[in-house]
């Protein structure tokens, strides 16, 4: 990838960023070993080539003031944040970051249901060798720089500079992650595990974005939260009937049905940190849910989803215990039951049956 311009900031007084130096324009890349050589407190804006940004300078400035005001604002630790890069092409650049990290390309969520449009990715093992990078469309870059902001293109921006907040500060209270194998889809408690902390990370990122949306916004989402679930539900219970006829093999259905429990599970985040506060357990699933169909079923999973995710929002990550995502861990099975798949792990080999 080749970089057209550059804005190169470092944290001033109070851990807020200002600009070093001029805007600079290079044909550069920026990539993992100038990150992870990059001193505390430096980052770096780059507005890649394949951005359909007119003023690529403007954008740039515009997103540093974002997050000059975010951090401001709401007092995050952006400590390890050291690039915002601005693409034409966002599952490209995704995939490249993640081949340097040495992470399966899995790119990014493109479902039926909604594209992603921002991507953050963390590594490190302590404060000292954190660092996280922010991935945005251009779209969203360009309607920051707009002259009537888009509020959901801010609250984007918000939820990514929220997902580096909330790894870092998990790290330090809880201690880092350390490097793992890429996940296998035989690894059952790794599957829960990982969908259960995916589930956090995006309530915790969406509770600080929700505030940046306006009422129609928030009331556009929670019209969709229905259909996203009914949609999920029906293309897998499609995939199991074409599994029974011969169609699909097995493995390929399981990792499918992986994929999408993944991307709901996290869609349920974002859901559950936008419900109203005066919400209950029960008109929450209601509401996430929607009218009795198919996907009725899944209203107990809902329920204690949300009451899983407010009850670890109602402390400081040093008060949680020594597995903190254990009780949404143990939704993954009644929700991969409610479309038809029946895991059973032996602690050895996982074994799936589907009705």
């Amino acid at each position: 990838m080749i970089a057209s311009c550059i804005l190169r900031c470092k944290q001033k007084a109070k851990g807020c960023y200002a600009p070093d130096m001029e805007i600079e324009r290079t044909a550069r890349e920026i990539d993992k070993a100038q990150i992870d050589t990059a001193p505390p407190g430096a980052m770096t804006i780059s507005i890649h080539s394949s951005a359909r940004c007119p003023d690529p300078a403007a954008v740039a400035e515009s997103l540093l003031c974002l997050v000059h005001r975010v951090q401001s604002e709401h007092d995050l630790l952006l400590i390890p944040l050291r690039l915002i890069l601005v693409t034409g092409n966002l599952g490209e650049a995704v995939s490249s970051w993640q081949r340097a990290l040495g992470l399966p390309e899995a790119g990014v969520s493109k479902q039926t249901e909604g594209v992603a449009v921002g991507k953050h990715m963390s590594w490190g093992t302590d404060r000292e060798s954190a660092r996280s990078v922010i991935i945005l469309t251009d779209g969203i870059a360009a309607a920051i720089a707009a002259n009537e902001p888009l509020a959901v293109a801010i609250a984007t921006v918000v939820h990514e500079l929220a997902h580096v907040h909330d790894d870092f500060a998990r790290g330090l209270a809880c201690g880092f992650p350390l490097p793992q194998a890429p996940l296998h889809l035989g690894d059952w408690p790794r599957i829960c595990a990982c969908v259960a902390e995916i589930t956090w990370s995006e309530y915790a990122a969406e509770s600080l974005a929700m505030g940046y949306l306006t009422p129609e916004d928030l009331e556009s989402f929670a019209r969709n939260d229905p259909a996203y679930l009914a949609g999920v539900h029906t293309r897998l219970r499609q995939l199991v009937i074409s599994y029974k006829v011969g169609q699909v093999g097995l493995p390929s259905l399981w990792s499918r049905c992986v994929t999408d429990m993944s991307d709901l599970f996290a869609h349920f985040g974002r859901a559950a940190a936008r419900l109203p506060y005066d919400q209950n357990e029960d008109e929450a699933s209601d509401r996430l849910v929607g009218p009795i169909g198919e996907a009725a079923c899944w209203k107990p999973v809902i329920k204690r989803l949300v009451h899983e995710l407010q009850e670890l929002g109602a402390k400081n990550y040093t008060e949680w215990g020594a597995e903190p995502f254990c009780g949404l861990g143990g939704l993954i099975a009644p929700a991969v039951e409610a479309v038809g798949f029946f895991p059973t792990y032996n602690g050895n080999n996982l074994h799936v049956k589907v009705r």
